[in-house]
Order: C-alpha cells, then structure tokens, then sequence
C-alpha cells in the first residue's frame, strides 16, 4: 500500500517566509597607490579604512591593495565565487580609473603607456565586464568607485576625464561615484583619505540609515568640504532598502521573527549544499533560544547539518571509509535525509564495502519517495551480480512505508504552535479572513440582476438548475494513484497557463448549464457547465462536493490527447 499526504500551507505564508530571507554580506575592497606615473597618497588608506567599516557591517571582505590587472582578476573571479542569490554584493575601488568610449575601466598598477585605445583597454579592468557578472547573480549589487581622480592614463591617450554614467547595470543595482560622471575628484592632499572615503566610512557606522540616505549624507558633507568643487553622484534601481546598520527600533520589531527568518535562510543554504553557512544561522538559532517548535527544531538540526558537513568535507578529501560513517550518523539524526542516504552509498562503493552499500539501499527503498525507491532498485540491479543479497533485496519486493506519524516527527500537526504564530504576526500583521474570502469569492456565483421595479409581478419558481447554481456545489480534482510522496497543495496558488502541454489529456464535464466551479489542486480553472479541463497524464480522482461533503467520486487515469468524459448531475 502506497500513502500520499495533502498538506494545506497558504501561499502567502510560503512567499512571506521566502521574502524574509537575508544572505551573506560580500564584498571585495581594492585600493591602489603605487602607479608608475602619478601614484596616489590615499588611495590603499581609502581600501582599508572602508574593509573595517564594512566588516563591522557585517560584510565578508576581500582587500586587495596596489592590484595588478590579473590580480583584480583574480580577486574578482573569488568574489563571484562567494554570491549566492540570496547575497549582498559590494565592489569596492580607489585608484585610477578612465572612460574609454564610454565605458568605464579601472587603472591597475601594472599599466603600461599604450600607443592606442584599444590596447588601452585590454591593460585596463572592465567595469562593464564586473557588472555584467553581477547580473542575476547576488540578491542586489552595491558598486562604489572613488575613481575619479585627474590622472595621465586619460592625458596620454587623449581619453574624457572622469568616469561614464553606467550602460549596462542589472537590476537591483546601486552605483555611487566620488563624483559627478566626466568630473574629477581631487585625492586630498592634506588628508590621510579622499574627502569621499572619509565621509563614506564615517556615515556607514550610523545606524538607521539607508543606502540612499547613506549617499544623501555623503554627498552633503563632501559637497561642503570642498566648497561645492566635488559632488557625489549615485544612480540606483534597487526595489527594497537596505541597511549596513538596522535601526534600532525595526530592530526591536523584527527581533520577534529573526529566529524564523535564520532558519528560514538555513533551509535555503541547506539545499544548496552550504554546509557552514547553514549551521551558522541555526547556531544563531539555539543561541537566541526561541523558545517553543523553533528551539526545538534548532536543537535537533544542528548535530545533523555538522554530520553532514564533515561527512562532505572527508568525501572531497577521498577519505570515503570516514565519509560513510559521518553520513551514518546524519542518516541516525534524520531517518528521511536520503540525500545523505545516496552519498553514504557512494562512499561505501569507493571504500569497497558492498554490503553497508546494499543495506544503505534497503533503508532508503524503506522511506524513500517514489523516485528515491526506482533509483535505489536501479542501483541494486546493477550490484545482484557481485553482491547476492542485493537480488534478496529486490526479490523481497517493495516494502510498505513507514507510519505517517514517523514521517512527520517532530512536526505538531494537532498542536497550535502559538508562540510561533504570534512571532510571526507581530512581524508580518496578515488579515487571517483573507483565505476565507477568496474561497467563497470563487465558489460563489455573481448576484442575480435586480427584480424589474415597473411591473409588480410575482418572479416564477427557481428552475432546478438555478437551484444548482446557488448552492456551492462544485467539482475537484485532485491527483491519485500509486505514490510514496507527501503532496504539499498550496492554497492560493497560480492560475494554470491556459495552453495545455502537447502531451495533455483532457476531463471533460457535461450538465446543467450554469455556474458549476471546477478546481483542480485547490484552483479554479473553470466556472460554469459545460466545461474541459486540460491536465497532465496521469491517475486524478474526480469529486462532486457541497457544503464541505463528497458528494461522488470517480478515479480516472489520463493519457496524452485522451479525453474523459463526465456527467454532472444537480444534487438532490
């Protein structure tokens, strides 16, 4: 016996608890002095004074000062490395820089006088190249260039001073120069850092303020430092704020749901493998001591992920045999972690311990999904020749699934978590008679037209399929058939397109005409009789409801192009 679970989550919950995720904080610092023809004073001053504002921010930093071209390659290439799509991007640059035909291109060291502009260009840094990199990459960019100076590059080649306004910035991009684009910028002779930097620095420490306030700010106090001469220009499509320091009060109004949110981050980082990052927020997690499910989770959690991150960083360094019994141990921590389960099988592979393999695999056919089980079968075919009980294995046949209540430890489905509900209320007000509302506004049909007023005339009895019409009587269809898997349906969820895929089948529904709403995975596709239902292949159970009652139900079985047919009759 096969068992498929339906789990109701509101979709606004799922998409409010996705937003709240908040990544790492990266950023790459370069500072240059040391060219050849007119070095800088400042500018290293500037790299290094911004990388210990920025890692009190809470920023990852890479420095790098007096870069040559391939060192700012290399250091670029390790930024990009580090961004996830949940991440803040911060580019960071003091030193020479030029306008090639427009584009934008920073000086390194190692610049060499160039006989034309083209060679100009490729011994320079692209900063249209570093933007283009950005792109779709990190959750937003933040690129700051304090570039601006006077310098021979520029002279020599008979190239525009200043910097170009940006042409190729992604989205969620904010830029900001020393100065107005084609402008120059002195580098403070008489100062330790340039005016930009210095105020830049100071202005990230306040907390409270956004990144375009941050800016506001500096442009202010540069512009009054330097008499109105140097202006600071930013330019930015960023759709959310951003802080490098939370003020204190939305501080105090988010501290309620911050634990959800670390866990929330957590998962994400889980999923994609970033073992150190995931057992550093659920650390926050325990440490923050919650209280209530989360704590517990916490707790739970965290043995697990560092299991699972020893267990990966020994399987990179090819020591298998320790591999395996650190995803022993994960697998001990969490019964239903088969992806630990399937690298603790490859790993007795390559240790050649083929019977831990074949029972590693057993386990898994044991609380496996539907595609865990067909690829662990899969693999136990391929090992019945050298390992004998692989083929006792699978001639024992497909085992039952565990208990749902062992599948869902852990989880209190019967038990309010109200802590964890007012945490999240507090943070996330949400109008809890919303659900309710678009449900009836989708069963319900639209109110009849107004009695005619001119002539009192009785209105004649309700024909039966008005009757039918009235009533929230309505038809769902659900998936069916053989299955291990929990089915998550989503409450809320969008729309199906309105072209079918070429491999469709169709359910078709004949009946009284009239309002008769058809939902398929709890979303309204269809709103009156007759009507046809494109769906994908497979097994769907048909039902007839009314008043929250199954008033009929049908299975059917749906192949491509097919196309079955029901009659709908008023209830009774």
């Amino acid at each position: 016996m096969r068992r498929t679970v339906s789990i109701l989550i509101p979709l606004a919950l799922c998409c409010a608890v996705a937003g709240a995720q908040e990544g790492k904080r990266i950023a790459l610092i370069v500072g240059n002095n040391s060219y050849a023809e007119a070095p800088l004073k400042n500018a290293v001053n500037d790299a290094r004074l911004v990388d210990q504002a920025l890692r009190s921010a809470g920023f990852r930093t890479i420095l790098r000062e007096n870069a040559t071209k391939s060192a700012l390659e290399e250091a670029t290439a390790e930024f990009l490395q580090q961004l996830g799509p949940d991440d803040t991007a911060l580019f960071f640059y003091a030193g020479h820089g030029v306008q090639i035909e427009n584009e934008n291109f920073l000086v390194p060291v190692d610049f060499a006088a160039a006989s034309s502009v083209i060679q100009a260009k490729f011994r320079c840094f692209s900063m249209a190249q570093l933007l283009d990199a950005l792109k779709n990459r990190p959750k937003r960019s933040v690129v700051v260039l304090d570039a601006c100076r006077s310098n021979p590059v520029a002279k020599s080649q008979s190239l525009e001073a200043g910097l170009a306004q940006p042409q190729n910035a992604g989205k969620e991009t904010y830029i900001a120069y020393s100065t107005g684009p084609g402008q120059v910028a002195a580098d403070n002779p008489n100062g330790r850092d340039s005016y930009f930097t210095e105020a830049l620095a100071d202005i990230i420490g306040e907390p409270g303020l956004t990144l375009d306030e941050v800016f506001t700010k500096v442009r202010s106090r540069v512009s009054s430092e330097t008499e109105s001469r140097q202006v600071p220009w930013s330019i930015s499509n960023l759709t959310g704020k951003f802080y490098f320091h939370p003020p204190s009060n939305a501080a105090a109004e988010t501290d309620a749901s911050l634990a959800e949110q670390w866990m929330a981050q957590a998962r994400a980082r889980e999923q994609r493998g970033d073992w150190s990052e995931a057992i550093r927020l659920v650390g926050q997690v325990a440490q923050k001591k919650p209280g209530g499910t989360l704590e517990a989770v916490a707790t739970r959690k965290l043995p697990y992920l560092k299991a699972r991150g020893d267990a990966e960083t020994r399987y990179e360094a090819s020591d298998f045999p320790a591999a395996a019994a650190l995803y022993e141990e994960a697998l001990k921590l969490d019964p239903f972690a088969l992806d630990a389960a399937f690298q603790g099988v490859d790993a007795y592979l390559l240790s050649d311990r083929l019977p831990d393999a074949v029972r590693l695999l057993q386990e898994i056919r044991v609380r496996g999904t539907t595609a865990s089980l067909d690829k662990a079968d899969t693999m136990l075919k391929a090992l019945a020749p050298a390992e004998p009980e692989a083929g006792r294995v699978l001639q024992a046949g497909v085992p039952q699934p565990p208990p749902i209540e062992q599948v869902l430890a852990g989880i209190a489905l019967h038990t309010p978590d109200f802590e964890a509900a007012d945490r999240f209320l507090q943070a996330s007000p949400v109008d809890l008679s919303r659900w309710s509302k678009e449900l009836t506004s989708a069963l319900t049909p639209p109110a009849p037209p107004p009695a005619p007023v001119i002539t009192p005339v009785a209105a004649p009895a309700a024909a039966p399929d008005t009757q039918v019409a009235m009533a929230i009587f309505h038809v769902e269809i659900v998936p069916a058939g053989e299955t291990r898997d929990i089915v998550i349906r989503r409450i809320g969820a969008a729309a199906q397109s309105a072209t079918p895929a070429p491999d469709s089948g169709f359910l078709e529904f004949a009946g009284p005409p009239g309002t008769t709403p058809i939902l398929l995975n709890n979303q309204a596709v269809a709103s009156a009789l007759p009507a046809r239902v494109p769906v994908p292949p497979g097994k769907y159970e048909v039902r007839t409801m009314q008043d929250g009652k199954v008033l009929s139900s049908q299975t059917v079985e749906v192949t491509a192009a097919s196309v079955a047919t029901f009659t709908l009759r008023s209830p009774q």
